[in-house]
């Protein structure tokens, strides 16, 4: 057996062609010996931690932007929370997916986990440019009539029954029941785009957690592997308070970036740039995730850290 060790050693620390190929930086056949600086298991825990910290902030923001959803889509409590629930059942079925099929090529899954991420994020978003927005109503000495035609609050909405139609609801946001007032109605076909988001990013959450906890287990020692898993995470899990910060702050820009002359954030008609809290983040994690496919299906310093 002692016999059997010490040729499985002398076999890893040859370091033969088809090692190198696996275990160096790079894309396909391009692997320059420069990025070789990168190759360590530490500069993988600070770029996945930083993807991590980032695909959290672009979704951590959608409880904050449920009431501006609610107006400028026209959507009810239930649709709400479809679009919550539609994120962890796909999360789920996408681990049990998972549990079978990341044995290999680990890297690959996480890229490929961050990129579905980005696409679910593009999804809803681009809705803000296909969607319609009210006219803001003009400046006039009377209050009351000015009041009577702003949009409603979260909570005017939010209380409608499910036996009020919608059409009424949108008779109250409008003022009258005239067609100026459908604009959220019509916006309501864009519905399933933010189910088909939600759905997505539970699946492409799923390969980065699972795949990147087992190839940090595959490149740390095991007395360091504890010490690099709870950095990854207190970085990773900083993102969602960080993402409510970042949310109110996107949303004292308008919807269109291109404020009607006279409106403020502070008007009751002011809707907020709920898209740029989503869009901003997931820009950031599609640069990260070439970082990524950087690195290679082992380690160098893995291999010494097994048997030196």
């Amino acid at each position: 057996m002692g016999e059997q060790e010490k040729t499985d050693y002398k076999r890893l620390d040859t370091w033969d062609e088809d090692d190198r190929a696996i275990s160096q930086m790079g894309y396909f056949s391009w692997r320059p010996k420069f990025l070789e600086v990168m190759n360590k298991p530490y500069t993988f825990v600070l770029t996945f931690g930083l993807t991590s910290f980032f695909s959290i902030m672009a979704f951590g923001i959608l409880s904050l932007i449920i009431p501006t959803l609610e107006v400028v889509f026209n959507l009810n409590s239930k649709e709400t929370g479809l679009i919550l629930m539609a994120n962890d059942l796909s999360g789920v079925i996408a681990a049990i997916v998972m549990a079978n099929y990341c044995s290999g090529r680990k890297v690959r899954w996480i890229v490929l986990g961050t990129w579905i991420v980005v696409i679910a994020v593009l999804i809803p978003s681009s809705t803000t440019l296909m969607a319609e927005y009210p006219k803001p109503s003009p400046v006039s000495g009377n209050e009351s009539s000015r009041a009577s035609q702003r949009l409603p609050s979260m909570c005017s909405i939010t209380n409608e029954t499910d036996a009020v139609p919608r059409q009424a609801t949108v008779n109250r946001m409008s003022g009258n029941g005239t067609g100026e007032g459908l604009w959220a109605v019509r916006n309501h076909r864009f519905y399933w785009l933010h189910v088909l988001g939600a759905l997505l990013q539970g699946i492409g959450s799923t390969p980065p957690g699972i795949a990147g906890s087992t190839y940090m287990d595959e490149i740390f020692p095991q007395k360091a592997f504890g010490v690099a898993i709870s950095v990854l995470y207190a970085v990773a899990f900083v993102g969602f308070p960080l993402s409510m910060i970042a949310g109110s702050f996107y949303l004292t820009f308008y919807v269109t970036l291109n404020p009607p002359e006279g409106l403020s954030p502070d008007s009751k008609e002011w809707i907020g740039a709920w898209w740029l809290g989503m869009v901003i983040p997931a820009g950031i994690v599609f640069a990260l995730s070439w970082v990524l496919a950087l690195f290679p299906r082992q380690m160098p310093a893995a291999k010494a850290s097994l048997f030196f």
